[in-house]
């Protein structure tokens, strides 16, 4: 038995990838293998549901923005808790305030470290860091921290360009993400569709087209609403809905407004309830995402589940293993050839299914089928570590 600590920044109700992939880990490693904890910052007014979540304090980072500012180090509570679990690896899922804990426990425990790269961290910097010096300073810190790991993981090969273009020279292996949303043998798609199309407010027989994910513009939603606006002009029926919350959420909804889509888009907000948002991926009949900041999104695995086929820009990284008409759909990043291309799909409904198939077969992986390699790694890791330990006491 296997006993470990999932380290991230964010948990829920915050629901981003790297949130979703940490508690996942921890929920069925925990289930199938031992003893495994999501630990993360604490949100006010949030009851945890899974149990082994463990939280830290936490400061608000911004007023009306979901994230939170860890304070690991100095909660005695939490480090009471900690000082009490016998972990044998400890795995950070970002190289901040958690990171930095999860580093410092592993170091003081001396156990391994395992560090998964999963995200764009200089795109990240960059809105907020506009000049190169400081910017190169902080990769270098990251890098830096993935350096101190015992081993590095990305869940999308794509990345590894990435990784190495920040100067990271070890070595790195891919560990795919999962999805806990999929279709049921036997069950019966169209009643959760119909289900879902309650939940997102659709009265018609439109084609829907659904997002799901942060609301920010790092995420290319522009391109999603010039490219409706296009469509609108054109006659051409369609149900927009973005499922999800963001800091330029409000800036959307005006964009939105001023291109005229106000009776043909809707934010729907964050669904936290999984079933729920099974049925509202069973009721769309395309997933946009034209991300190229993204490295392995978790929404399109989910969309995948239920057979939905993503539309993705060429090029981008969460793109990687996708063929155009088999298991997903590829644009150019201009809202012109994202519409033409939506457009050609609604007038070919045995196009899309054919590639929604693909998708299911192609993209989506379970989580509990994920837990087997990452446990199996798991145990490689600490056995190396402990061969090493032995080779330097001897």
């Amino acid at each position: 038995m296997v006993i470990s600590g999932q380290f991230n920044d964010s948990l829920a109700p915050i629901m981003d990838g790297v949130a979703v992939t940490a508690q996942n880990y921890a929920y069925w490693l925990n289930k199938k293998y031992g003893s495994s904890y999501a630990i993360g910052p604490k949100v006010p007014g949030y009851i945890d549901s899974q149990e082994n979540t463990l939280r830290f304090a936490s400061l608000p980072i911004q007023l009306k923005g979901p994230y939170r500012l860890g304070l690991p180090h100095i909660d005695w509570r939490f480090n009471t808790k900690i000082e009490k679990i016998p972990f044998d690896i400890v795995h950070a899922h970002c190289p901040f305030v958690s990171g930095s804990y999860a580093l410092s426990l592993a170091r003081k425990r001396r156990i391994p470290l395992v560090a998964t790269f999963h995200s764009k961290y200089r795109d990240d910097f960059a809105k907020w860091v506009p000049l190169n010096t400081p910017l190169d300073q902080l990769i270098k810190m990251i890098v830096q921290f993935y350096d101190y790991a015992d081993a590095v993981w990305v869940p999308n090969e794509a990345i590894i360009d990435t990784v190495r273009s920040y100067g990271y020279r070890g070595p790195i292996e891919y560990v795919p993400n999962g999805s806990d949303i999929a279709a049921v043998e036997g069950e019966d798609l169209s009643v959760l569709a119909k289900k879902g199309r309650e939940v997102l407010q659709i009265e018609k027989t439109d084609p829907v087209l659904l997002y799901v994910g942060q609301h920010r513009w790092v995420k290319n939603i522009r391109l999603i609403i010039d490219s409706l606006k296009i469509m609108k002009n054109r006659n051409i029926s369609f149900q927009m809905r973005f499922v999800g919350n963001g800091s330029d959420l409000q800036e959307m909804k005006n964009l939105a407004v001023k291109a005229g889509l106000s009776h043909r888009i809707k934010f729907i907000g964050p669904l936290y309830d999984r079933n729920v948002l099974k049925s509202v991926y069973a009721a769309a009949d395309l997933f946009l995402f034209p991300s190229l900041y993204d490295n392995a999104s978790l929404a399109v695995r989910e969309a995948a589940g239920l057979k939905v086929p993503a539309v993705y820009i060429e090029g981008a990284t969460t793109a990687n293993g996708i063929v155009h008409g088999k298991n997903g759909f590829l644009s150019l990043n201009s809202s012109e050839d994202f519409a033409v291309l939506l457009a050609f799909l609604l007038s070919d409904r045995q196009l899309v299914r054919k590639a929604g198939e693909g998708a299911f077969r192609d993209i989506y992986q379970s989580w509990e089928s994920i837990s087997d390699v990452v446990y199996r790694k798991y145990r490689e890791i600490i056995a190396q570590y402990r061969n090493i330990k032995l080779r330097k006491i001897s």
